[in-house]
C-alpha cells in the first residue's frame, strides 16, 4: 500500500488532519503566549518570534483548510494572509461558510483570549 493518499477522500482527510493539527498549535501558542508573558514581560523578541509563529500557524490553517474544500489559494493570497491574518481569516471563513463563518471566527477568538487570559494570569494564593 503507497504511503500518499491516493483518493481525494484520502486527501481531503489528510488535508483537514493538517487543518486541524494547525489550529490546536493556535491555542497552544496562545497558552504559551500566557505563560512566558509572566516570564519575560515586555520582552520585544519574544513578542516578534510569537507574532511569526502565529501569522504562520493562521496561514497554514488557512492553506490546508482550503485544500481540504477543494479552494485554491493564489501564492501571492498566501503571502497576503500571512501579513493580515486576523482580516484574512474572517474573509476566508466567510467565503467558504458564510455567515458561520462569523460565528466560527467569533467562538475561536473567544477560546484564543480566553486560553491566553488563563495562561497569562498567575496563581493567586491566599
Amino acid at each position: 500500500m503507497p504511503d500518499h493518499p491516493t483518493t481525494n477522500v484520502e486527501r481531503n482527510s489528510q488535508y483537514s488532519k493538517a487543518a486541524r493539527r494547525c489550529v490546536v498549535g493556535l491555542y497552544v501558542m496562545s497558552a504559551a503566549w500566557g505563560a512566558l508573558q509572566i516570564a519575560f514581560p515586555n520582552n520585544g523578541s519574544l513578542y516578534l518570534l510569537s507574532a511569526l509563529l502565529f501569522a504562520s500557524l493562521a496561514t497554514g490553517w488557512a492553506i490546508w483548510d482550503a485544500k481540504s474544500h477543494g479552494i485554491g489559494i493564489l501564492p501571492i493570497l498566501q503571502m497576503l494572509y500571512f501579513f493580515v491574518w486576523p482580516v484574512s481569516e474572517l474573509t476566508y471563513l466567510i467565503y467558504r461558510s458564510g455567515i458561520r463563518g462569523v460565528l466560527t471566527a467569533t467562538i475561536h477568538g473567544i477560546g484564543l483570549v480566553a486560553t491566553l487570559a488563563v495562561t497569562f494570569s498567575p496563581p493567586r494564593y491566599y
